[in-house]
């Protein structure tokens, strides 16, 4: 079984995905982390493993699959998606086959084991397609589960229009924290406006990998881009105050991934792409500030891609990125008063001025606006997309 989605593919597993499985259990192993952390992975011996999923695969499989792998781009295998099927107390129970199968609750999962890969809309696309494959099928009563620790599982499943349902207070014990676990309910309409959106949407967050980092060179030596960078009393030797261009030689590309990707909620970068092109058109990023408690963040669209409301619709992304996947509370930006566009569209997002401050650019003073948002103001603003359930 094949299917292909917006840039990824679920598919059967296959004989070379195993020793893929073998990297994931043994050496990196952070997926697991977040996957049932409460059950570690037990020592497995790599022949002996090795030889029994290779029996697996020679069996027959079931006309409707439980479990997919996940292609990413380029056909790189990242993960898998899976099913098991749920009594009423919402516990694990045996799959009985046939129309008995099709009426009774299904929890489904997924897994990006390859953590490079984290963070670039291909977990979205990924459970999409496996959700569409189940109501296809005519399976109507789907959930997922997760505790209550993992914040990009939730807010995955929001995003997806999964609404929580049932909550088993202090279930899990993780890294030495106690947590809920959780089982969300899929409200329909709300997956079939996801996914609209979804299809509909011209841009995505793609997280960079060190060739991809010229990009962010060009953008950086770009004097019309970095206009609004300029005549700032930054003290750094690659930073130039008439044109606010940074130099950025690729021997620091490396370094500026370390310490900016695969460390949410703390910080997030990410490239704004095309999704029909692949075309880089800008980045996006946020990062705690602790003496403030917020998030700093911020939106650049490459000069030559203006004008096309990609600053809208990035900023957008980045948005939902920080609150519903990462729990960020709250994100703050700030504005020259007279920076009219990039001060538009956080207003139009719902960011609200909640005080001035006075700087110097160029040798001159300037009133510059503080601007925030929280996560509440946030979900406030999407309440009407939401349909409640009531909670078991």
């Amino acid at each position: 079984m094949r299917i292909e989605y917006q840039g990824i593919v679920l598919r059967d597993m296959e004989e070379n995905d195993v020793a893929d499985w073998l990297r994931w259990r043994t050496v990196e192993t952070a997926w697991g982390d977040w996957d049932a952390p409460w059950e570690p992975f037990a020592p497995i011996g790599e022949e002996a493993y090795r030889l029994r999923e290779l029996d697996k695969l020679r069996k027959p499989r079931p006309d409707h699959r439980l479990r997919l792998e996940i292609d990413g781009p380029e056909g790189v295998h990242i993960g898998a998606v899976s099913a098991y099927r749920l009594d009423d107390d919402f516990n694990w129970s045996a799959s009985s086959g046939g129309e008995n199968d099709r009426r009774a609750k299904w929890a489904l999962g997924i897994d990006i084991c390859e953590s490079a890969r984290w963070s670039g809309g291909l977990g979205t696309r990924a459970f999409t397609a496996w959700v569409r494959y189940w109501l296809e099928a005519g399976y109507t009563d789907l959930y997922t589960q997760t505790w209550s620790g993992n914040a990009r599982m939730v807010g995955l499943a929001e995003k997806l229009g999964f609404r929580e349902y049932c909550r088993k207070a202090g279930l899990r014990q993780v890294r030495g924290g106690t947590y809920d676990g959780l089982t969300f309910l899929l409200d329909r309409e709300a997956f079939a406006a996801h996914c609209r959106r979804l299809e509909a949407e011209r841009l995505e967050l793609y997280v960079p990998e060190v060739k991809d980092m010229w990009f962010a060179q060009r953008m950086y030596a770009d004097p019309e881009t970095m206009a609004y960078n300029a005549g700032w009393d930054i003290p750094s030797a690659s930073y130039h105050p008439d044109t606010g261009c940074i130099d950025f030689p690729e021997s620091q590309w490396g370094k500026k991934l370390a310490g900016s990707v695969g460390r949410e909620p703390e910080r997030f970068y990410a490239f704004l792409r095309e999704k029909k092109t692949g075309e880089f058109l800008g980045e996006v990023n946020f990062h705690y500030t602790p003496s403030a408690g917020w998030h700093d963040m911020g939106v650049v669209v490459y000069a030559p891609c203006r004008r096309r409301g990609y600053g809208h619709e990035g900023l957008a992304l980045l948005l939902r990125r920080a609150f519903l996947v990462c729990g960020v509370s709250r994100l703050h930006n700030s504005f020259e008063e007279d920076r009219d566009p990039g001060l538009a569209i956080h207003l139009r997002a719902g960011f609200q001025v909640v005080g001035t401050s006075e700087t110097v650019r160029f040798g001159r003073p300037v009133q510059v606006l503080e601007l925030e948002l929280t996560k509440e103001g946030y979900l406030a603003r999407r309440q009407r997309e939401k349909v409640e359930f009531p909670r078991k």
